[in-house]
């Protein structure tokens, strides 16, 4: 991957590898860790192609043998992805003994071997333990890379044994700005978009793209209309009741975690003109409800019982 390619909050990362890299002091094990679409994995597999790449270039060449196989996510003798395996959630300890197994082998292409470990934070306790014992004792060539999400699902140990990158969302003025590049959409759409996201500029991508956006708009809306003028919690949950649950909730729970952030900062939420009156504790009430009814929707619950008791609360908060 071309560094001008790398999106624009990655570009420090990718300097600091580059550093590591030509000073020799590349670590046998890095852990790329960052919230869901931040880009960590896009990061990965940037490293992964330099790390095998033969050329002295400062970004993957393209042109080199190893590059021509990882093209177009070909094979690589010296490159290993480990995830779940089909209908599985987690790694298992089978995966990584093969994955420990092939790393001790020669190099084929490349001097290095890279294996690229998604998500790590999903290894069973006997995964997470064999590749323990592989961290303590590394082998040479080899170059370990783990993205996790959750890092604090991770034993200490192998935390501790890994270089670490931390990526954070974007500033958002410069996840609007990049979004813009990418789309050319209304200034009004690339904020609901990254407002739906939670932030994250690649989710937001998707938002554009789809009628999830329009989803996110009737929740926003719905909140708006029980505080800023008389309306039914029952029609509101009716207009609601179509969109997919597990979205709804986490939006409901970024909506009063905002409210919040607003009763506090005295700032205007876009999508809500007239926020005065709201109630800072009750909101911050809802929005760990919020949390625990996404959590339920997934049970035998009612779901729409659940929304309309959570739209009555929040109507509550107007007096």
């Amino acid at each position: 991957m071309s560094s001008s390619n790398l999106l624009p909050w990655l570009e420090p990362h990718w300097k600091f590898f580059l550093e590591r890299l030509a000073q020799d002091r590349m670590a046998h094990a890095i852990m790329i860790e960052g919230p869901a679409g931040s880009g960590k994995n896009a990061l990965a597999v940037a490293m992964v192609a330099k790390l095998l790449c033969s050329s002295d270039q400062p970004d993957a060449c393209g042109q080199c043998r190893s590059c021509k196989l990882l093209e177009g996510g070909g094979a690589h003798p010296d490159r290993f992805e480990l995830h779940p395996e089909e209908d599985s959630k987690i790694i298992k300890v089978d995966q990584i003994r093969q994955l420990i197994g092939s790393l001790n082998l020669t190099t084929s292409v490349s001097e290095k071997k890279v294996a690229y470990i998604h998500p790590a934070d999903v290894m069973n306790n006997n995964a997470a333990n064999a590749l323990l014992k592989s961290l303590e004792e590394p082998t040479g060539d080899a170059v370990m890379i783990l993205v996790s999400s959750d890092t604090s699902r991770l034993p200490v140990t192998i935390r501790s044994r890994c270089q670490s990158i931390v990526i954070n969302q974007p500033e958002q003025q410069q996840a609007l700005d990049w979004l813009a590049t990418t789309r050319d959409r209304p200034a009004q759409d690339l904020n609901a978009a990254l407002q739906a996201a939670g932030g994250s500029p690649l989710r937001a991508l998707h938002y554009l793209d789809s009628p999830q956006l329009d989803a996110f708009r009737s929740v926003t809306s719905g909140l708006a209309d029980l505080l800023n003028r008389p309306a039914s919690a029952s029609m509101v949950a009716a207009r609601l009741g179509d969109l997919d649950e597990d979205d709804v909730w986490r939006w409901l729970s970024m909506c009063s975690a905002e409210a919040v952030k607003s009763v506090l900062s005295g700032q205007s939420i876009p999508w809500l003109q007239a926020s005065a009156g709201l109630q800072g504790k009750a909101l911050f009430d809802l929005q760990r409800k919020a949390d625990i009814n996404r959590r339920m929707s997934a049970s035998s619950v009612r779901g729409d019982l659940l929304l309309q008791d959570w739209l009555i609360r929040w109507a509550e908060q107007k007096f």
